[in-house]
């Protein structure tokens, strides 16, 4: 039996969603964010103050939606950061307005990690195991976010604390509101990913013109300033010979991101999408594709495609091409995933030994990350190691060639959590784990293409995180696919105990 003819949410009894609810979700999600960076814009007190505010509103107000508000905030708060970029005074005011997703998120975490202590979450006896798990490994990122202030730069720290704590965030969000509530996502994410979609190819056509309409080349030019201040193109002078001339210089790339094609096509513009970043970008349209193809709907995901090539994130195109051939010849048995999870393991390891032959920066930094666990299995603490650590700065990738590791982690999500976490990073490698494994069982049981979009995307983004920090660390790679799952899990459970309460 292929996904065409398992059944949805919807033919299960989930009450459908008509086009003026989602209208309401989406344009109250969109309309939240603006407000909350505007009000950071005029004192930062002030905008966590407002974000906390309009976040717990709409918790309260509509549930349902708070899905549809992380994701919206995640993936269109810098386009609305970009419009404010002209009058914002210092990079610490700069940074506050990009925070504001993260406020959102963590308001949002923390109402419902109020409401799991209510006597109808309880009664849920399938949610109760998750809602422990994600306690404790709330309480260990927490430990070792402590950790993190006292050995090293407590700015690093929080960083790492909040890339850290997202995807569980996300989690937790989803999956209790979806346990509670009918959530339903199939016009939001529709929309949600035209959207992306349509601004992609918006920003490819026009490049520096279309930036320029909403600051979003001023935008740019501020975040490479910073790398101007601090020596890395100085660094990559020195180390490689390119020399920064201007913003398209660093815009611009060879196809899919590789050496390979120089020769034969030509440069391209690499897009960053609303959210001003490529990789984070790539993933969040290998996502929403993904996600569509499983209900069905083929246009956005081949749309999303050429964009993906341009971008060139190996990983995030990887992800979708599995989808891709999963939702092509998947059958559901007990094989078809045990074939899929080896697809992943190749992937990884064929990635490993390339690039430990070719002296990769990805296989240095996980080598780093696997030698300093062995030395100290405690672990660091949060902020130290990383690509957006201060630790990581004065990295000499020359060096680390020679010595056939880097200094200090980096690159690898998994190489920079062993190193940060220590035997703590188990914890979180066993939440992604158990997690594969009851979406997994979930399939077999029901034939449901939810749960095997989940499967698919746990996998595989856990295959790419061995290589790859994104992966992990981005917003819109884990996170936004645990939000997905967290979903999906909430509305199998709602809906099994309604109907055991209807017999």
């Amino acid at each position: 039996m292929s996904t065409m003819q398992v059944s949805s949410p919807v033919r299960l009894g989930l009450p459908g969603r008509d086009t003026p609810e989602t209208l309401l979700h989406v344009g109250t999600a969109l309309l939240v964010v603006a407000l909350a960076v505007s009000a950071f814009a005029v004192w930062t007190p002030f905008g966590i103050a407002a974000t906390f505010v309009l976040t717990l509103i709409v918790s309260n107000a509509m549930p349902a939606g708070v899905p549809v508000l992380i994701i919206c905030a995640f993936l269109f708060q810098n386009l609305v950061v970009a419009w404010f970029t002209p009058y914002i005074p210092d990079n610490d005011t700069f940074d506050a307005l990009r925070g504001t997703n993260f406020i959102i998120l963590m308001t949002a975490f923390g109402i419902f990690l109020a409401a799991s202590f209510q006597y109808r979450v309880r009664a849920l006896t399938e949610l109760r195991p998750w809602l422990l798990l994600s306690m404790v490994l709330c309480g260990t990122i927490c430990f070792y976010f402590a950790l993190g202030v006292v050995h090293g730069d407590p700015k690093d720290a929080v960083v790492y604390f909040r890339n850290t704590i997202t995807p569980l965030a996300c989690f937790h969000v989803a999956v209790l509101a979806a346990s509670l509530y009918p959530v339903d996502l199939r016009k939001s994410m529709l929309w949600l990913g035209a959207g992306a979609i349509v601004y992609g190819y918006a920003e490819l056509t026009f490049t520096m013109d279309f930036l320029g309409l909403f600051h979003g080349d001023q935008y740019v030019e501020r975040s490479i300033s910073r790398q101007v201040e601090t020596g890395v193109w100085e660094k990559a002078l020195q180390e490689t010979g390119f020399v920064y001339r201007g913003i398209e210089d660093v815009m611009t790339t060879t196809f899919f991101n590789t050496p390979l094609f120089n020769d034969i096509l030509p440069s391209v513009f690499r897009i960053g999408g609303p959210n001003f970043h490529p990789i984070s970008y790539a993933y969040a349209l290998s996502i929403i594709s993904a996600w569509l193809l499983f209900k069905g709907r083929w246009v956005l995901p081949l749309a999303a495609l050429p964009l993906l090539l341009v971008i060139g994130s190996k990983g995030a195109t990887f992800m979708l091409f599995v989808a891709i051939a999963v939702r092509l010849i998947y059958s559901p048995s007990r094989a078809g995933l045990a074939l899929m999870a080896a697809m992943a393991v190749v992937w990884t390891t064929a990635a490993i030994g390339y690039g430990a032959t070719h002296g990769d920066y990805h296989v240095l930094g996980l080598i780093a990350g696997m030698r300093d666990f062995l030395a100290d299995p405690l672990g660091q603490g949060l902020g130290l190691g990383g690509n957006l650590s201060s630790t990581s700065i004065n990295l000499n990738w020359q060096t680390a060639q020679a010595e056939g590791a880097a200094s200090v982690p980096v690159e690898s999500a998994v190489g920079v959590m062993l190193y940060q976490m220590g035997v703590g990073s188990l914890v979180f490698f066993g939440f992604l784990a158990a997690l594969a494994v009851a979406l997994r069982r979930q399939l077999i049981q029901t034939g449901d293409p939810d749960f095997l979009f989940g499967f698919v995307g746990i996998v595989t983004i856990s295959a790419n995180a061995v290589l790859q920090e994104e992966a992990f660390y981005s917003p819109l790679a884990l996170a936004f696919c645990l939000l997905l799952v967290g979903v999906s899990l909430g509305t199998r459970w709602r809906m099994a105990a309604r109907a055991e309460a209807a017999d």
